[in-house]
């Protein structure tokens, strides 16, 4: 009866090590997994930002902000004329005088 027990005891102790090193396996897998998709995410992005399409996206986005500079910079300065000029044309009037 010792016997079976003590076989019991370490085919239980050997299922429970086996069990322990597979759940290691796979988190081990999974973190494998996840470290080379976001090296390859890494990678994508890094060619695609030294693409030539990207350069040339990037050149017209600059572009159009310069360009929107340049437009916003002239209607500030045609705005700017006027007010300085509404300043101008703006009288005070002359002051009371109190009669008792």
């Amino acid at each position: 009866m010792q016997r079976r027990v003590f076989f019991a005891s370490v085919f239980l102790t050997l299922l429970v090590f086996a069990y322990a090193q597979e759940e290691e396996t796979i988190l081990n897998r999974v973190h494998d997994y996840v470290q080379q998709a976001a090296k390859q995410a890494q990678d994508a992005l890094t060619t695609m930002q030294e693409s030539q399409m990207a350069q040339q996206a990037k050149g017209w986005v600059t572009d159009g902000f310069s360009s929107l500079r340049d437009y916003w910079s002239a209607w500030a300065d045609k705005f700017s004329g006027l007010w300085e000029k509404a300043d101008e044309a703006v009288v005070e009037p002359p002051p009371q005088k109190d009669t008792p």
